[in-house]
């Protein structure tokens, strides 16, 4: 708990003070009932002023609450409690209670009880918020002297981003028409043998089947189940962007849709600090999306394409959906090697989209990525989704 004095409070006891010796100075000298009268009627809120100067603010125990169990999306109201346990009952005009740093709080007039539990709401932006201080302030009923003390009430928010409502087939349907329709890389299952057969030239040696090859009395290869892979991974580009928030939107979106869908879906933030979500199928993937988007920084100072190159490589997946702001030359040519091999859906969110990022969708779209242009108020302006059922 950190105390801390109202620069006022010391001044407007000193005045209260020098003003009740005024007072009865005038009672003593000038006499009569109007001077008397006067003292007498200054003297009990004086007190009471007096009283509220020594108040013990300090010792007071303060508690924050935020409710669990729920999510909260970017600009919701987020209900913040605050649990006050008073040193001493007396009557005071009120009790004004704020947050630290941010704007919210709430004032409670003339408590006559020890515990005090007040509510008020925040509107916090997409992260994680660590709510740190609450400031108390008690005054008397004219504001003489006001006294105020800081208590470290510590309570973590997480605000997660808003998504929209997007159509799971404006990503799957692409890839069922038109040249750009490609089979999905299969792997195979080298745990489990399904069968042999014969043996054929340029078989490893590590497949050989021997127990089938000693009954049959020639060579016989396992045949192995080959395994559908349609896991795909969503890539954020972590530049610094004014349309940073539009893309963690557009990543949730798109990671929804699919989850939705039944595919499995992995997240890439290539940020200063990356982070990766290995595609699964598990109730919990949408959370670990949202938590790491939630937590997304437009802080990335290295090139975008040393990213892909370092972190992609490794990745076996169906496909790549690259959400980004900025078409650029330097990872144009790593986006068409990478369509070679897999699936790339490349949405672009920016302002800017000359004829420059024109022909460079163009040349993309020629290689088999799918390119699509998103202008951020688009984001901003559709329904938004983000609520609990």
């Amino acid at each position: 708990m950190k105390r801390t004095w109202n620069r006022r409070c010391w001044p407007a006891l000193a005045r209260l003070l020098l003003l009740t010796a005024v007072l009865f100075s005038y009672a003593m000298f000038q006499g009569g009932f109007v001077s008397w009268f006067l003292f007498y009627s200054f003297l009990p809120f004086g007190l009471y002023a007096l009283l509220i100067a020594i108040y013990p603010l300090k010792r007071t125990a303060v508690r924050r609450t935020v409710p669990a169990g729920r999510r909260y999306w970017a600009g919701d109201r987020i209900p913040v409690t605050a649990h006050i346990d008073l040193p001493w009952l007396i009557p005071m005009a009120a009790v004004v209670v704020a947050e630290g740093e941010q704007n919210g709080g709430a004032m409670i007039a003339w408590p006559l009880r020890r515990r005090l539990v007040c509510t008020w709401s925040l509107s916090l932006p997409r992260g994680r918020h660590s709510l740190d201080t609450i400031r108390l302030e008690v005054h008397d009923a004219f504001g003489w002297v006001r006294k105020t003390a800081s208590f470290h009430a510590p309570c973590t928010v997480i605000v997660y981003p808003r998504y929209i409502e997007w159509p799971a087939e404006a990503v799957r349907e692409w890839f069922a028409h038109g040249k750009a329709a490609r089979p999905i890389p299969l792997h195979r299952d080298m745990v489990v043998a399904a069968g042999a057969r014969e043996y054929v030239p340029g078989d490893k040696m590590s497949w050989v089947h021997w127990k089938a090859s000693a009954r049959r009395q020639e060579l016989m290869t396992k045949e192995f189940d080959e395994q559908r892979n349609d896991d795909w991974i969503v890539v954020l580009d972590g530049a610094p962007s004014r349309s940073f928030e539009e893309l963690v939107t557009l990543a949730a979106s798109v990671a929804k849709a699919l989850i939705d869908d039944g595919v499995p879906v992995g997240l890439l933030v290539a940020g200063k600090e990356r982070s990766f979500v290995k595609p699964r199928r598990h109730n919990d993937q949408w959370q670990s999306l949202l938590l790491k988007l939630a937590e997304a920084h437009d802080d990335r100072n290295e090139p975008l394409a040393r990213i892909l190159m370092e972190e992609i490589n490794d990745r076996t997946a169906a496909g790549y959906i690259m959400v980004t702001s900025s078409l650029s030359a330097e990872w144009v040519g790593q986006l068409r090697e990478m369509a070679s091999k897999r699936r790339v859906v490349l949405y672009v969110v920016s302002d800017r989209w000359g004829e420059e990022e024109r022909n460079e969708a163009d040349r993309l779209r020629h290689s088999g990525v799918y390119v699509s242009h998103i202008a951020p108020p688009t984001l901003q302006t559709v329904w938004q989704g983000g609520k609990e059922k």
